[in-house]
């Protein structure tokens, strides 16, 4: 009997799991897999699946990663298949990533004699909390894969539009967490005190303004303070205050020299005002470079399918899918973007994916792969 699809997302939208906790949506997956008779690999994590197409003609190693985790948001979409799981949420399109990575999977083990060299579908877990694609690697599943490719679902397009384009197309990923520690007193009596305040206000304006300007204005970067936080009440110094926020690249040279020059910073700003300023730099996901000849072969598939396609938008949102290719220089990375009927934005309680999605999306991708 042939599956029906559009239930299977359905089912995935209405029980979401956040990183690292996909147990159930790991189970179903795998009870498809098998279910449709599709090889899969032993797979080290404890949540995540990889399934293997062995294809009869000659080729490269190839995989698509689909991420399969959700967000800890209450839905607030209305549907009739909303989430059962109060906080948590599909709103991001990953329900959407894993039925048409299931799709691809059961198209192309159905053409075994078309499909050249191997296909890996690898269903990623934690993309969300950014170390997913680090924990698959450490794994060693992804050694030998020569082509990498994954699509994201794209609430600013029609279904099915692809948005595609050479370089960089998601960001690097840097937070940094920078504490002040001065030393606290009467607010009446400041002189008594060295208030960390001062620090970390000339901070926050430093790296919104003379940092961003130690970069070339037409490189595409991000330097956001989303957080500042000190003191307890109106009439005392704190004796100490801290903040923290977020860097975004698309370039790995511009993304070392912020860090160097906010470590540069730092060191100035303990000598001005007499502090000790701890900063913590976490670097995340590495950007996701789209190799051209990948491009070209998409853009192919494109227009044999009909397929309308388009330069995504410039959003500086990461994706650990970066990170698969950068781990081996001769590996080549392809990420699009498919429409998914437009709507509220990523992340958003109301986000709303199309079902009609997966399909023209596992059409578009079953086809890329197959060359």
């Amino acid at each position: 009997m042939k599956r029906d699809w559009t239930e299977e997302f359905k089912w995935f939208h209405a029980h979401p799991e956040i990183g690292f906790e996909e147990y159930r949506t790991t189970e179903r997956i795998r009870e498809i897999l098998k279910e449709e008779g599709i090889e899969e690999l032993r797979f080290p994590l404890k949540t995540g699946a990889v399934a293997v197409i062995r294809g009869e003609r000659e080729g490269n190693n190839r995989l698509l990663r689909a991420d399969i985790d959700a967000l800890p948001i209450k839905e607030e979409s209305n549907l009739p298949y909303a989430s059962v799981h109060e906080g948590v949420m599909h709103a991001c399109g990953h329900d959407v990533h894993l039925t048409t990575a299931l799709m691809v999977a059961d198209f192309l083990n159905r053409n075994k004699k078309k499909v050249k060299g191997n296909v890996s579908i690898l269903f990623q877990p934690g993309e969300e909390v950014f170390n997913g694609a680090a924990s698959v690697i450490k794994t060693g599943i992804t050694k030998g894969i020569d082509e990498f490719y994954a699509f994201h679902t794209d609430p600013s397009s029609e279904v099915g539009e692809i948005g595609i384009a050479a370089g960089g197309v998601t960001s690097s990923v840097d937070r940094f967490q920078i504490t002040v520690n001065g030393k606290g007193s009467h607010a009446a009596l400041p002189h008594e005190g060295i208030n960390p305040i001062r620090a970390l206000t000339e901070i926050a304006s430093w790296l919104s303004s003379d940092c961003d300007h130690a970069i070339d204005a037409f490189t595409p970067h991000v330097i956001t303070v989303a957080r500042l936080s000190a003191g307890t009440t109106w009439n005392v110094i704190p004796s100490s205050g801290e903040l923290e926020g977020t860097v975004r690249t698309l370039d790995e040279n511009v993304r070392e020299k912020i860090k160097n020059e906010t470590e540069k910073a730092v060191r100035a700003f303990e000598l001005l005002y007499d502090v000790q300023i701890s900063l913590i730099w976490t670097k995340g996901p590495h950007v996701s470079f789209n190799d051209e000849g990948l491009v070209k072969k998409a853009l192919s598939v494109s227009k044999r399918l009909g397929v309308k396609t388009k330069a995504p938008g410039n959003l500086m949102i990461g994706d650990d899918f970066g990170d698969y290719a950068a781990e081996d220089e001769k590996s080549k990375g392809l990420y699009i973007k498919i429409g998914s009927g437009k709507g509220e934005t990523y992340h958003h309680p109301k986000f709303y994916a199309d079902p009609k999605t997966i399909y023209a999306a596992a059409e578009f991708m079953g086809e890329l792969l197959m060359e």
